[in-house]
Formats: structure tokens, C-alpha cells, sequence
């Protein structure tokens, strides 16, 4: 994987008569958790993220959700009062970025967080030996503000942007105390390149 990675298409045409249904609802949802691990994970200073040898784990409170910027197994401790949300995969695009990753606006960076993935058959996910589905999803418009130490190396006078992200993803509720096992595998083509990840994530939920 070449670089950042972790979408849907949330279309809500509101009327002021129509309630959205379930499914949507759910969609926007995922897809605005999936914002806040996106915004947070770009956020976060360099030294301390994610992709630059951070902890995999990260916290948006109530919720832990998982991250595997480069596809390889990691284990996450959660707290028993805290949910679980897995992004299966998920790519983004920003104003920050090079292309493939770049976007000048919304309607630019949608299209190429979709393209990136667009390869890509949904992924397969497991918990503990059983089939969970994942929803594509795609985040709103995500307005970002670099830390001066960032993982783009973005210079002070420029670290406000643009960014969204497309995926698929589950959220998993709270878990049993003990220890479990998250299994998820991807195929397709990324980038013009063969991809065949099996990814397995162990999750610690601490005893009360």
C-alpha cells in the first residue's frame, strides 16, 4: 500500500415531509464516525501518529477505532464502557496532497476518494470466527487543521484544508471482556496495482 488508506456515497435528498429510512441514517452515522477517525488521525502531530509509528488505537472516547495505516496486524486495549468500530478500509484525499490523492474542492475530492477505491471488491470481515457486513461509506467534507508537526510536512503557513475519505466499515457495539479477534481481507486492484491483504487485529476489552 502506497499510502494513506481507509468511504459510501451518502446522497440525502431531505424534503421536509420524509423521514430518512434506517439504512440511511445508519449510513451517515458510519460514515460521520469515520470522519472523526479521519480528522483526528491528520490532526494528530507526527510524532505521535499513526503512520509514523504512533498508536494504532485511536481514542474518540466513547468509540475506539482501530487503525492499520499500512495493513499489518495490530492489538488495541478498550476500555468495557467503550464501542468498537472497525474501518476495513478506507482511503481519503485532501487539499494537501499529491495526486492521486488530491482534490481542490469537495465535488473533486469525493470523486477521488472513490477512484482510489474503486478497484477494490468490499472487503470480508470476521469477528471472532464470524461474518460481520460492512457498509461503504464516505464522510462529509472534512475541514482540517494541521499541527505544525505534521505528517504531510506541510509548512505553518499552510495547514488548513479539505479532506474526504470513503470506505468500509462496521461498528462492532461494545464487546465481551477477554480478548478478540478481528480478521479482515481485501482484494482487487488499487491503483492499477494487485492487492490480496489478510489483516488481523487483536482487541483487549479490560475487565470492569
Amino acid at each position: 500500500m502506497s499510502r494513506f488508506s481507509l468511504a459510501l456515497l451518502i446522497t440525502a435528498v431531505a424534503l421536509n415531509f420524509a423521514a430518512p429510512s434506517t439504512a440511511a441514517a445508519q449510513e451517515r452515522d458510519l460514515g460521520g464516525v469515520l470522519g472523526d477517525l479521519w480528522g483526528t488521525v491528520l490532526e494528530t502531530p507526527t510524532a505521535e501518529n499513526p503512520f509514523a509509528g504512533g498508536d494504532p488505537c485511536v481514542d474518540l472516547g466513547p468509540i475506539v477505532a482501530p487503525l492499520s495505516p499500512f495493513f499489518t496486524s495490530v492489538a488495541c486495549t478498550v476500555k468495557p464502557s467503550q464501542s468498537l468500530f472497525v474501518s476495513a478500509w478506507s482511503s481519503e484525499c485532501s487539499t494537501f496532497e499529491a495526486a492521486p490523492y488530491f482534490g481542490a474542492d469537495e465535488n473533486e475530492l469525493r470523486a477521488c476518494a472513490r477512484e482510489v477505491d474503486a478497484g477494490l471488491t468490499p472487503p470480508t470481515l470476521l469477528v471472532d470466527g464470524i461474518p460481520v457486513p460492512v457498509t461503504e461509506v464516505e464522510t462529509d467534507l472534512l475541514s482540517i487543521h494541521l499541527p505544525k508537526d505534521n505528517i504531510f510536512g506541510e509548512p505553518k503557513s499552510d495547514r488548513k484544508g479539505l479532506s474526504v475519505a470513503h470506505g468500509w466499515v462496521a461498528s462492532l457495539g461494545r464487546l465481551s471482556p477477554g480478548t478478540h479477534e478481528i480478521v479482515i481481507h481485501l482484494e482487487g486492484t488499487y491503483l492499477g496495482s494487485p492487492v490480496d491483504f489478510t489483516n488481523t487485529t487483536t482487541i483487549i476489552v479490560a475487565k470492569k
